[in-house]
């Protein structure tokens, strides 16, 4: 296996573990406080944000983290602001019928 294919296999494993970990918790945290759905975003949103800024931390001033990810506010912020639209936005299709042809061959 290549080295990008095995960066793309955790990258995958990793997204898979996120995204299930936050879904459990999204569900649990709504059931027991009653939050409409947009709430409970909202806090997970912030929870990244807080997240986002306590690992920042670590990477910055002369104790840095020696892994070299030096953070950059606004270049990180775009990024993480790019990811969500491009969640947000994408529908898988379960079904290849399913799609609407595009062109022809």
């Amino acid at each position: 296996m290549s080295n990008m294919m095995e960066i793309e296999r955790r990258q995958e494993e990793a997204q898979a573990h996120i995204r299930a970990t936050i879904m459990n918790e999204f569900c649990r945290v709504m059931n027991q406080s009653g939050l409409p759905p947009m709430a409970v975003m909202r806090l997970a949103a912030q929870a990244v944000g807080s997240i986002y800024r306590e690992v920042a931390e670590t990477h910055s001033g002369p104790n840095a983290c020696p892994c070299n990810w030096r953070p950059n506010e606004q270049t990180d912020v775009d990024v993480l602001c790019t990811a969500l639209l491009a969640a947000i936005r994408f529908k898988p299709v379960q079904d290849l019928r399913a799609m609407r042809p595009i062109g022809s061959a």
